[in-house]
């Protein structure tokens, strides 16, 4: 997630695996296997620098692998929150706060590759730390600033003017 490629998850992910946390985020992370993983990747690269994950426990039962740790570092470019049906739904404008919050993954593999994934994540801790509760009028209207922009550009690039 916060430097690999494309030869990196097709490495470690299926062709047909799924993220089951990718509801909310491109439409490009929502399909099946590598592409979408990495899709993934560049939203979380595109909202947050200095990110790191750390594992802290690890347990296996059968196919399924369960990680708990923390993921940290700074919020410096816009987070685009989508729709179910893919569209924009806001953006939280960057604040430059740093944040550590704890995360629970839950990894179910096949043949040594993950086929599917979800999650349990701290996102009220993560908004918090990142100031973006309580929000301040300043931040609430950069935030709908940066909404504005968000669906100006997905509106361009599935019009092919992107």
């Amino acid at each position: 997630m916060i430097d690999g490629d494309l030869d990196d998850f097709i490495a470690l992910t299926h062709p047909q695996a799924v993220n089951r946390e990718a509801l909310r985020e491109p439409p490009a992370a929502r399909g099946l296997g590598p592409k979408a993983f990495l899709a993934t990747a560049h939203w979380l690269r595109t909202a947050f620098s200095d990110m790191s994950f750390t594992i802290e426990e690890i347990v296996v039962e059968g196919d399924l692998v369960v990680t708990h740790g923390t993921m940290s570092g700074r919020h410096t470019g816009e987070l685009v929150v989508w729709t179910p049906n893919g569209e924009v739904e806001r953006a939280f404008a960057p604040t430059g706060r740093s944040f550590t919050v704890n995360h629970a993954h839950f990894l179910r593999f096949r043949d040594g590759v993950v086929v599917e994934h979800w999650a349990v994540r701290d996102d009220q801790g993560l908004a918090m730390q990142a100031g973006w509760i309580p929000p301040t009028p300043a931040f609430l209207l950069r935030c709908a600033i940066a909404t504005r922009r968000a669906k100006r550009a997905a509106k361009a690039a599935s019009t092919g003017r992107a």
